[in-house]
């Protein structure tokens, strides 16, 4: 089967709070529509090219309550300190760099709506 991976849904019932977070992450802003528009749509993508993964963010209705979270996962290209400083630098709080089990250093953050980002 041939298939791309285009991106993935976030939603949220403070779809404006995710959003700022992702940008001041450095994701670059595709699309934002008006705040105060039911649903709320925006895209970022962190990438440049035409296969970039994107997240889109859109509005939760009130009606539900669903609960989805999702686990991204980041290569740092063995620049971990580097990204640590970048999102201290952009006034995100997260904990340092730390030394999994296997090995390997990791950095992990929430955003908002606690989907976890995994730097590896």
């Amino acid at each position: 089967m041939e298939v791309a991976f285009s991106g993935i849904n976030i939603y949220s019932k403070k779809p404006e709070a995710v959003f700022e977070f992702y940008k001041k992450l450095g994701f670059r802003v595709l699309e934002e529509v008006a705040p105060d528009d039911k649903w709320y749509g925006s895209t970022l993508a962190l990438q440049d090219g035409d296969n970039a993964p994107i997240i889109w963010i859109w509005r939760q209705s009130d009606e539900d309550n669903s609960v989805v979270c999702n686990h991204f996962v980041f290569s740092t290209n063995g620049k971990m300190d580097e990204v640590y400083e970048s999102i201290v630098a952009a006034g995100i709080a997260c904990k340092p760099p730390f030394t999994a089990v296997w090995g390997g250093r990791e950095l992990i953050l929430h955003d908002p709506e606690g989907n976890e980002l995994l730097f590896l």
